[in-house]
């Protein structure tokens, strides 16, 4: 790709203006508050749809008087001429040259449908065109800034595997998550482990059947009155419980006419709170965005105060770039920065409300949540005395029956004098025992069958986290992998490469006296370059500025080459913050870079003016 003309309109400071581009160095020279960050940022916008500098807001870089700004680049591909334009309103429109005239190819505001466009038709992505193509203002700064081992960090960022590590960590810490819920369920799982076999079945049919020889040798032996006073005393017991019982479950409706009632509210309640579902993340986000805009505001404020210190001290010059104060320009640039402020508090007093209301929001769903526990409990007993009523009641009618069988009706009693006369045998208080411990195995199975379903459901959530922690294991060994094979197809390359532009640079001695050779291995210390030198290692805190500031330089071009540069490259002030003779080895580079690339450079240094002669001047003013 070869950059032909930039074509801004209502964009940074300009009106409207073209700029023509030529193969080799071009230079946008001129002093500060001239625009030449904004033609760069036009270059990596238009391409990207992002400002080159990190989390900017894209209305940040159009006109301040203008409702949108709009970026464009005209240039050659594979010998096609193509000309792309991009709006700040996320707008973007493609058109070819065919036949001495324009055809749109392609007019879009999808974001995600021009990106894949874009990438599918010229290999454009944001990232690699951020950390490879473009040299930011300071980032050379930034890196020589920089303690050795963050610059691993930086490498990771260039090869695209920060993401990926970012990934395989939330991974790790899921998959420590459900480690922790295994380790729960299992403490759980041993708590109620005990014999699941119905043992106490055949006890209670055994049990059951000598009741009902103990019954009948009990009415063969003292005759039916007896007998039918045992079962009115049985029968006064039984209608005991189920009075206790029916009380207990009306209770349980307290507040409800009903059971359907009860289920009614519950179903309603979990509706709810599955409309709620999101809040936190709601919250989350609107915390978040408080937080960004705090900064945001902080930051502006920080600027406006700097620039006023400037316009009110005696000095006449910047004490940065030592460039003449032109006050005007300068109260200007407060005055959008305090409306940028402006605009960034009246957004943030909006998201504080937000946030009062979607705490209040979550709160009221919180207090669902209990609502909704406390009435399933209530619907859980319900349930359960239901069963116990429904058991006695059956009891009840088979004893109802048995009196009626005997000219009892219900309600009615034996004559005082029959039952005064009755003496309870031997055989009596053998049934009564019986019936004591038909009623404690019963109640065993109860408790045995609600444990047996608490246990089945712990193993079901056990089965649940084994696969999801196998998932999550796959997941990171995937990641894994993943990464091993990028560092395998880029690295290597990406070293040859870089093997290249240091003998091109002539930055560290290729060959030793003895045939050694100088080699940097990109792979070794978890991607941190190593530097060998004649077979000794070197490390990298003992280079020297300069030569870290190439190394830097050099990886990002042969890393460029490696995932494919687009053709051009773009340094944005690359000879900032250096001394004399770091700037007079950045415009070697750029020389040696401009034989196999098209490159553009901003400056307001005369050194690096007179050292790029003859390349293509774009001379900028300031502006009013």
């Amino acid at each position: 790709m070869q950059l032909e003309r930039i074509r801004l309109k209502t964009f940074g400071c300009f009106q409207q203006r073209d700029f023509e581009l030529h193969n080799g160095i071009n230079l946008i020279f001129g002093p500060n508050f001239s625009g030449k960050s904004t033609l760069v940022n036009a270059i990596f916008f238009t391409l990207t749809g992002k400002p080159i500098v990190p989390r900017v807001d894209t209305s940040a870089i159009k006109n301040a008087k203008a409702y949108s700004g709009t970026a464009g680049l005209q240039f050659v591909v594979d010998g096609e001429r193509y000309q792309l334009y991009r709006a700040t309103g996320k707008r973007i429109q493609l058109r070819s040259e065919k036949n001495g005239a324009w055809h749109v190819l392609f007019d879009e505001n999808r974001v995600k449908v021009t990106e894949a466009m874009l990438q599918e038709q010229f290999g454009i992505m944001h990232e690699q065109l951020a950390l490879t193509t473009f040299l930011r203002e300071g980032e050379i700064f930034e890196f020589l800034a920089r303690q050795t081992a963050s610059r691993r960090d930086i490498l990771h960022t260039l090869l695209g595997i920060d993401r990926l590590i970012e990934v395989r960590q939330r991974f790790i810490d899921t998959r420590r998550i459900a480690k922790r819920e295994q380790g729960r369920i299992h403490a759980h799982q041993n708590s109620l482990r005990f014999n699941a076999q119905n043992a106490n079945a055949s006890e209670i049919d055994r049990i059951e059947a000598k009741l009902k020889s103990l019954e009948a040798a009990y009415g063969a032996e003292t005759g039916d009155t007896a007998l039918i006073a045992e079962w009115l005393q049985h029968q006064n017991r039984l209608q005991k419980q189920l009075d206790t019982l029916t009380h207990q479950q009306h209770e349980a409706l307290s507040g409800f006419n009903d059971i359907a009632g009860l289920r009614g509210m519950i179903t309603t309640i979990e509706t709810a709170v599955q409309e709620a579902v999101g809040l936190e993340t709601k919250r989350e986000k609107l915390i978040q965005q408080i937080g960004s805009l705090e900064s945001q505001i902080t930051a502006l404020t920080n600027v406006c105060n700097t620039l006023r210190t400037l316009i009110e001290s005696d000095e006449q010059h910047c004490p940065t770039c030592y460039q003449k104060v032109e006050q005007e320009m300068v109260q200007q640039i407060i005055d959008e920065k305090e409306t940028e402020k402006s605009k960034h508090s009246t957004e943030l007093d909006a998201h504080k409300k937000s946030l009062e209301t979607e705490t209040a929001n979550l709160e009221s769903r919180r207090e669902l949540e209990e609502r909704l526990q406390t009435l399933q409990r209530l619907l859980t007993q319900f349930e359960h005395r239901s069963g116990e009523i429904e058991e006695i009641q059956n009891e009840l009618r088979t004893l109802t029956s048995r009196l009626a069988d005997r000219g009892i009706q219900k309600g009615e009693q034996l004559p005082s004098e029959a039952s005064a006369g009755l003496d309870k045998p031997k055989l009596k208080a053998q049934i009564e025992q019986e019936r004591k411990r038909l009623d404690q195995l019963k109640q065993q199975e109860a408790v045995r069958l609600d444990r047996l379903g608490a246990l089945q459901r712990v193993n079901r959530d056990a089965v649940k986290v084994e696969k999801t922690l196998l998932s999550l294991e796959l997941a990171c060994a995937g990641v894994d992998k993943t990464i091993e094979t990028l560092q395998q197809q880029i690295l290597k390359p990406a070293e040859e490469e870089l093997h290249h532009w240091l003998e091109k640079m002539e930055l560290f001695s290729v060959s030793g006296e003895n045939g050694g050779q100088t080699r940097v291995d990109l792979q070794r210390q978890h991607l941190l370059p190593s530097l060998t030198i004649d077979g000794v290692d070197r490390s990298l805190m003992l280079l020297s500025g300069s030569e870290k500031m190439f190394l830097y330089l050099c990886f990002k071009v042969a890393l460029a080459k490696v995932l494919g540069n687009p053709g051009f490259f773009v340094f944005d002030d690359p000879t900032l913050h250096l001394d004399g003779e770091r700037k007079a080895l950045m415009v070697d580079f750029i020389r040696q870079l401009a034989e196999e690339h098209q490159v553009v450079v901003t400056s307001y240094d005369e050194d690096v003016r007179s050292g790029l002669e003859g390349a293509n001047l774009i001379e900028m003013k300031r502006r009013s």
